[in-house]
């Protein structure tokens, strides 16, 4: 049933619109002026707004962009309605960001008929901003493990890490680096390589909290972002990840069933770096982070593998 919103500061308007639609079996709500419609916009989210283009006090015309603006992800058809008929007056409705143009008097017929015209539109634009996001989520993403890449990776730490700032609080960062990967994809081809990164990302997404942001950012390199953490907790966490990864095989129970019968598997380790910032290192950002983040990797590599290594300002 579609959500219909009547706008008009004329009541028995608004009363005899609602009669007409609640017979053509749709849910319909008043508005008497623009705060009115606004709050109905934001908590109802109707599917379609009847908007008459005089409101006292108001324009029907400045309402359309601040409807717009208040619901940028839920899209709103707007039909105006206005005793004016010139072509000038419908041009400066539809340029006003209007779906359609309607004209008093109007005949049910044609109402109804517009009306449903409009919901179609709404399906069609509730579809194309689905894909979009749809779309938008896939760029955002690693194709082999589905972790962020690492410009979305990037974006959002930046977003973190400002709002970390403003508020006080710490951030830090855990820099994962699988040992000894390249002989997986010697050995055993790049399928079960890619099998070894998904697990792989697996395992570390499980070791920290969903607020916390996880991509895999290179081959076999994956980047966390501990959101209002301190050192000493990033620290622990990567022990937790340095375990998962070492602790049990990376076992691809898809492989069996080959010559020798047995599922694919491989046992590895990572190297983590810790690195993390404070609030009061004001001048700080992610590029001063990832830096220190992989300083700390790189000495856990060279430290002999397996360890965590924990970069610290001090």
């Amino acid at each position: 049933m579609a959500r219909v919103l009547v706008v008009d500061d004329d009541r028995d308007n608004v009363e005899l619109m609602t009669q007409f639609l609640s017979q053509e079996s749709h849910n319909v709500q008043g508005a008497n002026d623009a705060d009115g419609t606004l709050h109905r916009v934001k908590a109802w989210k109707p599917h379609l707004l009847l908007l008459d283009v005089n409101l006292a006090g108001s324009s029907g015309l400045d309402l359309i962009a601040k409807v717009r603006a208040s619901s940028p992800e839920n899209y709103v058809s707007i039909v105006l309605v206005s005793a004016n008929n010139s072509l000038e007056d419908v041009i400066r409705g539809l340029q006003a960001g209007a779906d359609d143009y309607l004209t008093k008097p109007f005949r049910p017929q044609e109402l109804a008929a517009r009306i449903r015209t409009m919901l179609k539109l709404k399906e069609v634009q509730d579809s194309l901003r689905r894909a979009t996001h749809r779309i938008e989520e896939l760029a955002s993403l690693d194709p082999v493990t589905g972790l962020l890449n690492f410009q979305s990776f990037y974006r959002k730490a930046e977003e973190e890490i400002l709002r970390a700032r403003r508020f006080r609080k710490p951030i830090s960062l855990l820099a994962v680096d699988l040992d000894g990967f390249a002989v997986v994809n010697r050995e055993s081809g790049f399928p079960f390589g890619n099998y070894v990164l998904r697990e792989a990302g697996k395992r570390i997404k499980s070791c920290v909290r969903s607020m916390d942001i996880v991509g895999h950012v290179a081959g076999d390199e994956y980047l966390v972002l501990l959101v209002e953490t301190d050192l000493a907790t990033a620290e622990y966490l990567a022990e937790r990840i340095r375990d998962s990864i070492r602790s049990q095989p990376l076992e691809n129970p898809a492989e069996s069933g080959g010559r020798s019968g047995m599922a694919k598997a491989v046992r590895l380790t990572c190297s983590v770096g810790a690195a993390g910032l404070s609030y009061e290192q004001g001048e700080q950002g992610i590029q001063d982070l990832l830096r220190i983040g992989l300083e700390a990797v790189h000495s856990a590599k060279q430290g002999g593998r397996d360890r965590v290594e924990v970069y610290s300002y001090a």
